[in-house]
Parts: C-alpha cells; structure tokens; sequence
C-alpha cells in the first residue's frame, strides 16, 4: 500500500516556566501519603516517618484520607485553574466553585477524546463516570479516583482538600517557608536565564533529564521546580499541555555556589552504572529494546531484582520504558557525557 503522508508534526512547543509554595505544598502531600517511594527519594525514610509521626491527629487523618483516594492529585489540577498568590486566595478559589466546575476539575484529564464524558460526569452523568473509568483502565490509580469522584459529596470532597492544605502548609511548611520560597525562587531564575541561550526543548531536558519531544496534542510545557520529591520527576497532563515537577538543582539551595560540588544528576547517573548488573541491562539494551520478561530471563535473576535495577536505571533518565518496553536513552548518556566535561572543566570565574 502507498501512502501519501500530509500530516503535521510539529518541531517545537511553548514553554512555561512558574514556581510556587503552593505546589510545594501539594507535592510535600503527595511524596508523604506515597510510602513506596520513600526508600528511592533523596531525604532519608528515617525523616519521614519522622516528619509523618509529627502532625496533629488531625492532620494524620486528613493525609491517611489522602493516602487511600489519592486526593493530592485533585489539589495540583485545582493548582492550574488560575495563578494564586497565596494558600487563602486558593482556599477561596476551591470554597467558591460551584459543584460542577469544582467536580469538573479535580476529575483527572484523560485525553481529549475524554473530555466530553468528564464534562458529563461533573453533571452528574454516571455512564459518562464509568466510561473514564473503562478508559483509565490500567492507570495505577485513576479508576480508583474517578469512582471516588463521582460519589462523593462535593461540599465533603471541597472540605478534606481545604484541611489537608491548610493543614501541611501551616503544620509542616510554614517554619521554612521563606527558606523554601528562595530555593524555588532561585532555581527559576536559574532556568530563566539559561532560556535566552538553549532552546526548550534543551531546556527541558536540562531542567528533568527527559528528553521530551514535541507531541501533536502538547502546545505547552510547563516547568515547575520542586524539592520534595528529588531526586525525581513528576510528570502530568492537562489540555494540549505537558507538566513536568522538575527536582531543583543543588546550586539553587544556597546563594553561594561550591565549583567543586558535583550536580546531582552526575552523581545519580554514576551511581546507578556502578553496579556490573545494571551495566549488563545497559549491554542488551544498547542492541535493542526489550520487555522486563526477557531482561529476566537474560540476566537468570528475579524479576523484582531486574525490576529495581530499571527504576535505578530510570531515575538516572538513562533508561525509558513505553507499555513495558525499556530502551536505552543515548541522547541522555550523552548528555551526561559533557555535564561530566563541564564539571571538570569548572573555572572560579
């Protein structure tokens, strides 16, 4: 068959840069009430049981709440609704939706082909609701969340994400709050200023270490630097745009910057090679992608062992996976590659 291909595909997109104690806030949420990932991130379990162990019961309820229906997520799309300046203006937002607008927003964005069931369902449309949920299918947590939504009292729903907000924002982050707005605050001018000279997709990729091309669908990217969830990468959707809560560097923590202090991308990335396993996944991977199944059986190991091996792999954004395929990511390596050059490199000037 011959095809003649008019299609457009597009060779940039928009690029939004924001920063904001309010993601912060919501992200602080989401990486405590998710304790599977507490072993992989930069601050150390210990603390965080520590930190999880020091709210008010009140508190613990609302995150235990949050735990169990996800609800972290509902704030970061209330987030997007509109640029506030401060967690009042934002409780007043969420207080003065009506039903449907409030109900429409915290339904998590599909696709486009979804979004007439997820207006429907803000109504009130159960089918509507059932067919997002046939559509998420597969999702770790949407289907889940949809059903939740679609239940729950609006007025109930408004209530436990005001407590929980307010509750980690005056509980939690509001003792380091001015330390917290400087970092952000620094890394996002950092960025800023290195927009005038890459362009955005380097920049992208320079803020993540994802190498993230232009898609039909995605207009826009924003970029929102965050600290809690380092060393990672939290990546979302919305209409026609790409969010990516991107880990601040470590020369944003302070005004003063160490030129022998290595980046900590670097340091991840030899730190995940350093393992004579994860270089043999890197080996067969270089000659083609493949499945976890025949990482397994290639390597003669358990599978939760090479499954591990992968996050590390993937951590360092050397590794992709898309379904359950993983392929090497050499854009990236190389990339490494003249960060490692540059480092070295390093001048006082």
């Amino acid at each position: 068959m011959n095809l003649l291909n008019t299609s457009y595909k597009p060779n940039s997109y928009g690029l939004e840069i924001k920063h904001s104690i309010l993601f912060e806030c919501t992200l602080g949420i989401a990486m405590i009430t998710y304790p599977k990932l507490h072993e992989k991130l930069e601050k150390p379990k210990q603390s965080l049981d520590v930190l999880r162990n020091s709210v008010s019961e009140k508190l613990e309820a609302e995150l235990q709440y949050c735990q169990e229906h996800n609800t972290w997520k509902m704030l970061l799309q209330l987030l997007h609704v509109q640029d506030f300046e401060s967690i009042h203006s934002f409780v007043d937002n969420i207080n003065g939706l009506d039903d449907q607008t409030f109900i429409y927003h915290v339904l998590p964005f599909l696709d486009e082909s979804q979004q007439k069931n997820r207006m429907l369902a803000s109504k009130g449309d159960k089918r509507a609701a059932e067919e997002m949920i046939l559509a998420s299918k597969g999702h770790q947590y949407f289907p889940q969340m949809i059903h939740f939504i679609s239940e729950i009292e609006p007025a109930l729903l408004k209530k436990h994400l005001v407590h929980l907000m307010t509750g980690w924002y005056n509980e939690i982050l509001l003792e380091e709050k001015q330390e917290t707005e400087e970092i952000l605050k620094r890394d996002y001018e950092t960025k800023i200023n290195k927009r005038a000279t890459i362009s955005n997709q380097e920049l992208v990729q320079l803020a993540t270490g994802i190498e993230y091309k232009p898609e039909s669908n995605i207009a826009k990217v924003i970029l929102v630097p965050q600290i809690s969830y380092r060393p990672w990468t939290i990546e979302a959707n919305l209409e026609g745009t790409k969010i990516f809560y991107y880990p601040v560097s470590n020369e944003s923590f302070s005004d003063h910057v160490d030129i022998n202090q290595p980046p900590p991308d670097l340091v991840q990335l030899y730190k995940a090679l350093g393992d004579e396993k994860r270089l043999t996944i890197m080996r067969y991977l270089s000659q083609r992608e493949r499945t976890l199944k025949e990482l397994t059986e290639l390597l003669d190991i358990g599978k939760t062992t090479v499954h591990h091996h992968l996050t590390m792999l993937r951590t360092a954004h050397i590794v992709g996976v898309k379904g359950s395929v993983y392929s090497i990511k050499m854009e990236s390596i190389r990339k490494h590659e003249q960060k490692l050059m540059e480092y070295l490199e390093r001048s006082e000037d």
